[in-house]
Order: C-alpha cells, then structure tokens, then sequence
C-alpha cells in the first residue's frame, strides 16, 4: 500500500466513526463543560489562531534538521524547556541567555544539558539590581542578573549570544525591549526562542507582526508554545 492509499483508507476508517465522534463530544460537553471551555475549545482556538497566522510559520518538530538525534534528560513536565534544552544542545551552544524564567529550572536544565555553557538568567529585580549565582546540579554556575530590560546595559554580551531564550508568558509586557536586546546580543549564528506563542495573545500578536520585518523565518513549533528565529538553516526548505 502507497502513501496514498493509506491515506484514502484512513481517511475512510475516520470517517466512519465520525458519528460516535460527534455523539461522544456533545454528550460530554452537557455533563462537563468545563473541560469544553479549557479543554476542546482552548484547543480549537490555538489551532486556529496557528492555522491563520500568514507571517510565523508551523513546523513539525521532526521538520528540524538533526533533531532526531539529540537527547536530553529532565522531568517529562517541562516539555518546552526540554525542548529549548534539545535545541540548544543541537546548536552546540557556548553562550546561553534567558529572559523571564525566575524560577531559575530552566536555566538548571540548560546547564544540566550542557554542563560547558555559560548561562545567564535575567528577571525583574526583587531585590536591588545586582548578579549572582546560582549553583545547578550539574556544578556550572548560573549567571542571574536583575534588571529593567528598557534601562539595562547589554553591551557585554553584544554579537556572543548563541541562543536566546524568552518566557513571553511571563514577560509580555516588557516583550517589544527584551527582543531588541535579544537581537543585540545574538551571535552571527545565534538563535532566539520565545515561550508563549500560542497562550499570550500579545505574545501572538507581536511575533506575527514581527516575522515579516525580520531577514529569516519565525517558525512555531507545533504541539508546543514555542516560536523560534535562527541564524542557522535549521529547518530544510
């Protein structure tokens, strides 16, 4: 059977169930409506708002070239800092830069991935403006740095940051600035990865605005809150 054919048959067999399908989610949707709204329509309306997106792209997972044989360890929960973890790892990053994740577990699963990097973790200050380190399980030390990204001074790492990363979830507000800094700082082959594509509507709306003025794509990677920007051809035409 040719890929063709399977899909004919499958096409068929879906069809055929189609009426258990339909029965099944309007019977659930009386005795749980809860789950309607924040389960089946949240997930209707993602894929919506990925499917009309003109200027960010969806890509498998699997469309990344050489990801496929990355592996990475962490708990199955953080599914998109494992990812980011995977991506790193793929890029053979040196130079590591976050923006947002407060809670420092990214960061921690980035340098148990990759015990050579150099990590920075930058965040609203809760204290006064000032760095410190924060000791991972894996002995490298985390650079945590606190500040206004509007006012901060990213200099020091202009043009020697592999890859990026931005919780958007977390720091939309402050998103349009931290990208600004992001791009000064990227490396020649660098890479920038926002989290949040497909939850904050700011998040959403900026990226889709932002794709087009940019000299390379902004993929989102699908089944994940993840947009991505790379300086590598990571994704095969």
């Amino acid at each position: 059977m040719n890929v063709a054919e399977a899909g004919r048959t499958k096409t068929i067999a879906d069809l055929r169930i189609a009426p258990r399908v339909f029965a099944g989610a309007i019977r659930n949707a009386f005795a749980d409506p809860y789950g309607l709204r924040h389960g089946l329509l949240r997930n209707v309306w993602i894929e919506l708002k990925r499917f009309s997106a003109r200027n960010v792209r969806t890509v498998e997972l699997t469309r990344i070239r050489g990801i496929d044989r990355v592996t990475v360890e962490g708990p199955v929960s953080r599914h998109g800092a494992l990812i980011v973890s995977a991506l790193a790892t793929l890029l053979e990053c040196e130079r590591i830069f976050e923006f947002g994740a407060f809670d420092g577990e990214t960061a921690r699963l980035l340098a148990h991935n990759l015990p050579a990097a150099e990590i920075y973790s930058f965040d609203a200050p809760t204290t006064p403006e000032r760095a410190v380190d924060l000791p991972s399980a894996s002995g490298t030390h985390i650079a945590r740095l606190c500040g206004d990204s509007r006012t901060y001074d990213f200099l020091p790492y202009s043009g020697t940051i592999d890859l990026v990363h931005i919780d958007a979830s977390r720091r939309f507000s402050s998103l349009s600035e931290d990208t600004d800094a992001a791009f000064g700082m990227l490396a020649e082959l660098g890479s920038i990865v926002w989290y949040g594509y497909t939850y904050q509507p700011a998040v959403y709306g900026f990226l889709n605005t932002l794709a087009p003025t940019l000299d390379r794509p902004v993929y989102h990677l699908a089944g994940t809150r993840l947009a991505l920007y790379s300086r590598w051809d990571i994704v095969p035409s």
